[in-house]
């Protein structure tokens, strides 16, 4: 295990996402315990954890050092998370520290379009923080390799997450069964280049509690 640095309606949002399943799709862009376990439509080609496999059907396409590259309402195709290989430590010691006693803690708050406040919680090895840094911590260190960087992985995941949820792409979320739904997005860094072998970022957000389940990197540029 790596080492610790330091409820909206569901059936109005169902039906929201269920309409986008239908009448749009993405181009771009993880063993159930209630509600706070994910079930993802296509798991990360480095992110193998078969708790975190499940029957998504959306097709095709915080604070962070990232930015999207849509206009003001993130509705084109263009939102790229980009990730500054300088910069700031993320989410900081004084949020980690609240996560030593608080799994409810918030790391980061996002204003999203479909689903209002979502907030990524300290978490539990189940959801949250504590579950993508217990899952996923190798996963986004490999999205860092090859690059010269003081950057931590939870910077790039911070960062990569902020666009995906704040600046969604055209036809996102969609469903991810079980009341979650799933977002993604390209990741690159400030010069251009794409992580090797990961490229986008998907995140999975619970519609009944908007809760930040997971966020893991992968190859896969669909939901």
């Amino acid at each position: 295990m790596p080492a610790k640095r330091s409820r909206s309606t569901l059936t109005g949002i169902a039906a929201a996402v269920a309409a986008v399943v239908v009448i749009g799709g993405f181009a771009l862009t993880n063993a159930r315990e209630g509600d706070d376990t994910v079930r993802s439509a296509a798991p990360s080609a480095t992110a193998t954890d078969p708790s975190e496999q499940g029957t998504g059907t959306g097709t095709g396409t915080g604070t962070g050092a990232g930015t999207g590259s849509t206009d003001d309402t993130g509705s084109t195709d263009s939102t790229v998370a980009v990730i500054a290989r300088s910069g700031p430590d993320l989410p900081g010691a004084t949020v980690l520290d609240r996560c030593d006693s608080d799994g409810r803690a918030a790391v980061a708050r996002y204003d999203t379009a479909a689903l209002g406040d979502v907030v990524l919680q300290c978490g539990t090895s189940a959801q949250g923080y504590e579950h993508i840094r217990v899952r996923h911590t190798r996963d986004w260190q490999d999205v860092l390799s090859g690059q010269t960087t003081q950057r931590d992985w939870d910077d790039a995941m911070l960062t990569a997450v902020r666009t995906a949820l704040i600046n969604p792409q055209k036809g996102l979320p969609v469903d991810a069964g079980d009341g979650k739904v799933c977002y993604a997005a390209p990741v690159r860094f400030d010069d251009g280049s794409a992580p090797s072998p990961d490229g986008f970022v998907k995140v999975i957000v619970s519609a009944t509690t908007e809760r930040v389940i997971t966020a893991y990197p992968t190859r896969d540029s669909d939901c």
